[in-house]
């Protein structure tokens, strides 16, 4: 017989706990006293679990009841049973309390130092004791991060502005990227510059704003230039800010990690205007599942963040 039909369907809560409290309690008698129900319902209960399981769970005695071997398996496992439920409750309640859950947040390298970082210092500031995991990856692994339930959110610039059937995008804004330099660059002092002047500079970029319809492909096309002849290849916002230092090197960074991350002193903006890219910055989530509590007030953050950044110009 399906165990579903033995025992599933005819094993309940309430008859595992009155087992228990015979277990504890040495006797039905004080069971039901401790129950407050009385003693033929204690009897039919047990009854009942032994035809169920097919055994004897007790061994009726002069002074009480005591858990035959069989017994001894059921209220051990019975323990572990309501130990898990009990941590269920307080984990629901985890998640409904801002101030005692944890919100897990999936971001790229650039999103987690402006929009991501903002979002978290303002929220830390209202629940000081709310918790946070963070976690970057991939195109595809951020998305299989949500379908693994591993993070709540996904703060991303996606490749595309059509998500996969079980992903939806709220857009937050349309990002423009920052022309900058160092302090020491010879282009820190100019006024007027343009993309066509920096060709011949060393340049950092992002695969992303390189490729076909990237937003610095099509900048130095408007531009009528070539993509920079000497150019490094990097995603990683560390390394352009270390190499950005030196003076030597050109790169562009969002105008939204500029605003809300802690600007570098020497951090110069070149008057140079880039159009936002045509695809948004956007929060994933998975459709239809129901968002907790924390990742709503993330996503109620993260768009109060984004409307002090203005326009975006340089």
């Amino acid at each position: 017989m399906p165990w579903t039909d033995r025992v599933g369907r005819r094993l309940t809560p309430r008859d595992l706990h009155i087992f228990m409290t015979v277990a504890e309690a040495g006797s039905m008698a004080q069971a039901a006293d401790r129950l407050a129900i009385s003693r033929p319902v204690i009897s039919k209960t047990i009854a009942g679990l032994e035809a169920v399981l097919g055994v004897r769970l007790f061994d009726r005695t002069a002074t009480g009841s005591l858990p035959t071997p069989y017994g001894e398996v059921l209220l051990r496992r019975g323990i572990a049973v309501f130990d898990e439920l009990r941590h269920s409750v307080q984990e629901i309640a985890e998640l409904a309390d801002p101030n005692a859950g944890l919100l897990r947040i999936g971001t790229t390298e650039v999103t987690a130092g402006g929009i991501v970082a903002a979002s978290i210092a303002r929220l830390s500031a209202r629940y000081p004791r709310m918790r946070f995991y963070t976690e970057r990856g991939g195109v595809h692994l951020r998305m299989d991060l949500l379908r693994e339930r591993r993070v709540d959110v996904f703060v991303i610039r996606p490749a595309t502005k059509d998500p996969d059937p079980d992903v939806a995008f709220e857009p937050l804004m349309h990002d423009r990227l920052l022309v900058t330099c160092g302090a020491t660059s010879a282009w820190a002092r100019r006024r007027r510059v343009s993309l066509a002047d920096l060709v011949h500079e060393s340049w950092i970029l992002a695969p992303a704003e390189v490729a076909p319809g990237g937003s610095m492909a099509v900048a130095f096309a408007a531009a009528g230039a070539a993509l920079p002849e000497t150019i490094m290849i990097s995603d990683s916002l560390p390394m352009r800010l270390s190499l950005l230092a030196t003076g030597r090197f050109i790169t562009v960074i969002p105008h939204s990690t500029v605003m809300l991350a802690p600007r570098p002193h020497w951090l110069r903006i070149l008057p140079i205007a880039i159009q936002p890219w045509h695809l948004p910055t956007v929060i994933a989530t998975l459709r239809h599942r129901t968002l907790t509590p924390l990742a709503q007030l993330f996503i109620d953050e993260a768009r109060a963040v984004v409307a002090t950044l203005g326009d975006g110009g340089p």
